[in-house]
């Protein structure tokens, strides 16, 4: 009897119909989230506690189910469902956190966050998606020593404009300024500021005007953000998108070649499924074949 039942939970399990039900409870756990608000009624903020534990009790029921069906090894063989198990877990910690009034049911914390997380369970029902998550996955492994350069490439910035512009973006009009380069957290915000292209000039504008504006020596000052602006978003940054393009590329690929195999499965079912039929048909012309031989 336990073999049967676990047989039919995994066929439920793996049926069109259970995966339209996760899309469905990821749907409205994405809107209970989106609806909070600052200064919400009480009301609403009774019916989405009621929510979160509904949808809580529904995910931790999934999970339970999938364990039972495919067994804890096989289950915690999938890294998704690793991933799962850790979402659904947080959400019972927090839920009992703020039961027992460790944490402040409306405060802003680690794992209400983690129920985010939860509308990445879709990556793994649409294999487009989940093709291109694994590829950008993939894309930041493979460019974990850039990745390292670039963090190299803006310490050594910062360093160096700290040195050369370090209180001196103190100017007559008592304006304060946000991008400048007096300590080293705020040297590594400006810098990447300009590898990022936003407002770089007026930064660039300030460093010159700090030493005596556009005559020499401050003009000469324009060589150490045109370095700094080229090398960095024109070269490191455009190699991470090469990167993640050649990456994107390769999903498209495997999705390619999911839909082949897909396709060659379904092949091979329906000639299964004919080959009886062709059987019969060639039994009942030797059947008639012998009776004209006896006549």
């Amino acid at each position: 009897w336990n073999r049967w039942f676990r047989r039919k939970c995994r066929t439920w399990v793996k049926s069109n119909f259970f995966y339209w039900l996760v899309i469905l409870l990821v749907f409205l756990n994405t809107m209970a989230i989106a609806t909070e608000h600052h200064n919400q009624t009480d009301v609403l903020t009774k019916v989405q506690d009621t929510a979160n534990k509904v949808l809580l009790s529904l995910f931790t029921a999934e999970m339970l189910l999938k364990m039972y069906a495919l067994g804890f090894q096989s289950y915690f063989m999938s890294l998704f469902n690793r991933f799962d198990c850790f979402v659904v877990c947080a959400g019972i910690i927090e839920l009992i956190l703020v039961e027992i009034n460790v944490m402040a049911p409306l405060g802003i914390s680690v794992l209400r966050c983690i129920r985010l997380l939860r509308i990445f369970k879709i990556t793994k029902y649409w294999t487009s998606l989940s093709n291109l998550v694994a590829s950008l996955l993939n894309s930041v492994r493979s460019i974990a020593s850039l990745l390292l350069l670039l963090f190299l490439f803006i310490i050594i910035f910062s360093l160096l404009g700290m040195q050369v512009f370090g209180g001196k973006y103190n100017f007559p009009d008592m304006e304060v300024r946000r991008s400048t380069f007096d300590n080293f957290p705020q040297a590594l915000i400006s810098v990447f500021q300009i590898l990022t292209g936003e407002d770089w000039n007026s930064v660039m504008y300030n460093g010159i005007m700090a030493y005596g504006g556009p005559t020499f020596p401050g003009v000469l000052v324009c060589i150490y953000f045109i370095i700094l602006f080229v090398c960095g978003n024109y070269i490191l940054l455009n190699v991470f998108l090469a990167i993640a393009v050649d990456n994107l590329a390769e999903a498209e690929s495997l999705t390619s070649a999911q839909k082949e195999k897909a396709e060659e499965k379904k092949r091979r079912k329906m000639a299964r499924e004919n080959k009886p039929e062709k059987s019969e048909e060639e039994k009942l012309l030797l059947a008639k074949k012998e009776q004209k031989a006896k006549g």
